[in-house]
């Protein structure tokens, strides 16, 4: 064999040994190009779905949060209803006051303030601040004063407030 000769087949070789190497090369790059796409297919999946998770959490959040506001000033609203109800019971009751039979209401309310705590109370007829009447005997003591009085009526219709919220 001549030299010539082995160049040309080592020449070959090489050759078929590179071709070799280059397709080992590219097939470990398309694999690895197909693995890196893979994987950021799966990273843009998880980052829409956590997108997701995140828009909806915050949509609830926003939801909760209206809802509170919401509850908060229908509450607001239902006070201020039994405020100006309490108010103007408050002003009707302390009206009696002006009317003819005020002087009756007083003596039943004195009578009902006797009764309760006995003969030997002290009793304060018409504060100017409250008309009825309050009533002492020792550390015992009622109050019957138009307000209180009117205060009173408006615990007793207990649920029927509710008509006032429709």
């Amino acid at each position: 064999m001549n030299v010539a000769t082995l160049r040309t087949a080592v020449l070959e070789q090489a050759e078929v040994e590179a071709h070799a190497v280059l397709a080992e090369a590219e097939s470990r790059a398309l694999a690895e190009v197909d693995r890196a796409r893979s994987e950021a297919d799966t990273l843009l999946e998880r980052g829409r779905i956590e997108g997701e998770i995140a828009g909806e959490l915050e949509t609830s959040r926003d939801r909760a949060l209206a809802h509170r506001q919401a509850r908060r000033l229908v509450l607001e609203a239902r006070r201020d209803v039994y405020e100006e109800f309490r108010r103007r019971a408050h002003a009707a009751a302390l009206a009696l006051r002006e009317g003819e039979g005020y002087g009756a209401l007083l003596d039943r309310l004195r009578q009902a303030a006797r009764d309760q705590l006995g003969d030997e109370v002290e009793l304060e007829i018409d504060p100017p601040d409250a008309g009825g009447v309050r009533a002492r005997a020792g550390r015992r003591r009622v109050d019957y004063t138009l307000p209180t009085l009117a205060d009173r009526c408006i615990g007793a219709l207990g649920g029927r407030l509710e008509g006032l919220w429709r």
